[in-house]
């Protein structure tokens, strides 16, 4: 397979010794292993990919361009590709990345025919590696005291423990530390990285004060609020009910009118009747919404990753003289 190499114009001037540069390119060009052939490779389509890469690379589209070597690489890994694509996250101020490119280069170049070959592409990665060495932006993460279980992620990939402490490299910009523990409260960092600095993020985790493996006060206090109101509701629905039956039981309606028994307090119970339907909508719309609430707290309180999935159901019920509401579910 031929290869040639990414346009140098474009790279802020050569990061090649002159008198290296104009061999290294070409070295590039003949980067082809010679090796055994991985399962579902395709030698023909990677050189077709590369060469259509290379073509876009030098009009200067990277972004058309670099997919191609991506391409090319995952059907006929070659440390020719790996240092194009390097090259290629170089470009795209991707620092941290190249270097790791070029280190897999270094891998890949161990399949190499050929030791004149071998050793000029194992010079383009070591002076890769070189070069951005002094411009790599690194990041320390600082676990202070870090309780039982606790984990640590970086941009959303896991942290291991071993990492700790250490100045990783990492490309420049805006990256996220976030660290989590049973019974402790998570928290999320941000940093911002530049070329050449080394930044550090320190991380100490808080006991949790909320019950029940972190569901908020508030929601078991919206709860308890709200089955109070909804037993409240009950009664006067009840209530409401038995000012009715007595009314029917003393008074008969006919188009002529509302004749009652005499001696039969009709106001009384028909003004019972009318308060307490009230009451028990007031009361029982405001039991309701805080019953939602206490829900949405419990659902939504932050759990480790370790916590069982969680399921709550509410179920009002009714009976003579009393109710309320049963809060049921994993919490």
């Amino acid at each position: 397979m031929i290869r040639s190499t990414i346009n140098d114009a474009a790279r802020r001037g050569a990061r090649f010794r002159p008198a290296v540069a104009c061999v290294t390119w070409a070295i590039v060009a003949g980067a082809a292993p010679a090796r055994a052939e991985p399962v579902k490779s395709d030698p023909a389509a990677a050189e077709a990919l590369f060469k259509a890469g290379r073509d876009l690379v030098k009009q200067g589209d990277y972004a058309a361009g670099c997919p191609k070597f991506e391409a090319a690489l995952a059907l006929n890994p070659s440390a020719g590709t790996m240092l194009n694509i390097a090259r290629c996250h170089e470009h795209e101020g991707k620092l941290a990345t190249a270097w790791e490119d070029y280190h897999r280069a270094q891998t890949l170049n161990r399949e190499t025919a050929g030791a004149a070959r071998k050793r000029e592409l194992d010079d383009i990665a070591i002076q890769g590696i070189k070069d951005l060495e002094p411009r790599l932006p690194r990041l320390r993460v600082v676990v202070t005291a870090p309780p039982a279980g606790m984990e640590v992620s970086r941009d959303g990939k896991d942290l291991p423990s071993a990492a700790w402490g250490e100045a990783l490299p990492v490309d420049p910009g805006k990256h996220e530390v976030s660290a989590r523990a049973p019974g402790h409260k998570p928290r999320t960092a941000y940093v911002t990285l530049e070329e050449g600095k080394t930044s550090t993020v320190e991380i100490a985790l808080e006991v949790g004060t909320t019950p029940s493996g972190g569901v908020p006060v508030w929601a078991w206090i919206a709860g308890g609020a709200g089955l109070a109101l909804v037993g409240v509701s009950a009664y006067f629905i009840y209530d409401h009910q038995a000012a009715i039956d007595a009314l029917h039981e003393h008074c008969d309606v006919s188009y002529n009118g509302t004749y009652c028994a005499s001696g039969y307090d009709y106001g009384a119970d028909n003004g019972r009747k009318n308060l307490d339907f009230g009451l028990a909508l007031g009361l029982g719309s405001a039991g309701v919404l805080a019953l939602g609430a206490a829900v949405y707290g419990i659902a939504t309180a932050p759990r480790s990753k370790s916590a069982e999935p969680q399921g709550v159901a509410v179920m009002p019920w009714v009976a003579p003289g009393a109710g309320g509401a049963w809060i049921s579910g994993r919490f």
